[in-house]
């Protein structure tokens, strides 16, 4: 089951990350057919890098989200004396 985070990552962060280019697949797959590997291992090389790629994006997004709200928060406070 994903975790609200990851949802939230799936229908904002991803595709913010996707207009910016960060991640090309297909540079990846270019840069693999460099080196000597066979196609599969080619793929599951890939794979991983996604699974990363998703994974760190993930925790940079709710790490920032987190960050964002706790800044808002410190916003609507009242002042102390």
């Amino acid at each position: 089951m994903e975790s609200l985070l990851e949802k939230l990552f799936d229908t904002y962060g991803d595709t913010v990350l996707r207009e910016q280019g960060v991640y090309d697949e297909a540079e990846v797959l270019a840069a693999l057919d460099e080196l000597p590997l066979d196609q599969g291992s080619q793929l599951e090389v890939c794979d991983l890098l996604s699974s990363y790629y998703l994974r760190w994006s993930t925790a940079a997004f709710s790490t920032g989200l987190y960050l964002g709200f706790s800044l808002l928060q410190a916003l609507h406070q009242p002042p102390r004396d």
